[in-house]
């Protein structure tokens, strides 16, 4: 049986781990990126996403796994590419760091430096991505920057990350809601959020600080060319729109409410009168 064939009768029988999983899963990474979006997406990651957490691997066998999905051959696989294949295999590793965290925060097994060595992987994968797809018609989901957000929320709510990494996880999302490449339209703003609402949860970054970094979104430099600068403020128009009722809905800091108002205001002024 191929790989395909053989993770259909894994979900067939509700995804029972058999003996040889460990040897499975290296072959599901190797083939993360594959082009087959039923195979990378409901086969490999599905079942990745009931392995990794549901503790049917030893900590040993996550501690080899775990660098093989941050190398070069798959985090950080052709990086900087745009519109080409190599999204996906960077995009579904990315997906695979949280079920780590998964893990981790049921039992943890994560050391000091294992953290730092996501954090930073993660960060610089982030910072280098310039893949903005969400959908593709012909491949399924790239969603890159989607699935960087929901890495990032992890390790805003990992305790082994410090104030300094807090103000960069807020310095790439900045940097990454501000894109001219690209209008997204496929949820990035709302999944980008949950990673500012876990770092408002953590109480570390002043109120004052979080407010001037909601400000600087009204003071973006902006492209003389209209189209991207068009494509930016809508880029930053629905971010801080998810950002407030997200804010409002959890009551986390609802003062900051008012400081998004008047940066939408900032924004589009057009819209708000």
């Amino acid at each position: 049986m191929n790989l395909k064939e053989k993770l259909i009768l894994i979900k067939e029988n509700g995804y029972q781990a058999p003996s040889d999983a460990l040897q499975l899963i290296q072959e599901m990474i190797n083939h993360i990126g594959s082009l087959d979006a039923e195979l990378r997406d409901e086969l490999i990651y599905t079942t990745l996403s009931h392995w990794i957490p549901g503790n049917f691997l030893t900590v040993n066998d996550l501690e080899q796994l775990l660098p093989v999905v941050l190398d070069k051959k798959h985090l950080l696989f052709k990086l900087g590419e745009a519109n080409t294949d190599s999204v996906f295999t960077r995009s579904f590793s990315m997906l695979v760091i949280p079920l780590f965290f998964m893990r981790h925060r049921e039992s943890p097994f994560l050391t000091r430096e294992q953290i730092r060595q996501i954090k930073e992987k993660v960060f610089y994968n982030v910072q280098e991505e310039r893949d903005y797809r969400g959908y593709d018609e012909e491949k399924g989901w790239a969603h890159a920057i989607a699935h960087a957000a929901d890495a990032l929320d992890d390790l805003a709510q990992c305790s082994g990350l410090d104030k300094n990494d807090l103000i960069t996880i807020l310095d790439l999302v900045y940097e990454k809601m501000t894109i001219t490449d690209r209008t997204y339209s496929d949820g990035e703003d709302e999944r980008m959020v949950r990673s500012i609402i876990s770092i408002l949860n953590r109480k570390i970054l002043s109120q004052i600080y979080v407010e001037q970094w909601i400000k600087s979104f009204g003071d973006v430099e902006k492209s003389s060319e209209f189209l991207p600068a068009f494509k930016q403020k809508n880029n930053i128009k629905n971010f801080l729109k998810s950002l407030y009722f997200r804010v409002k809905f959890y009551k986390v800091d609802a003062d900051l409410c008012p400081t998004i108002e008047h940066t939408l205001y900032k924004v589009e002024k057009v819209y708000y009168a």
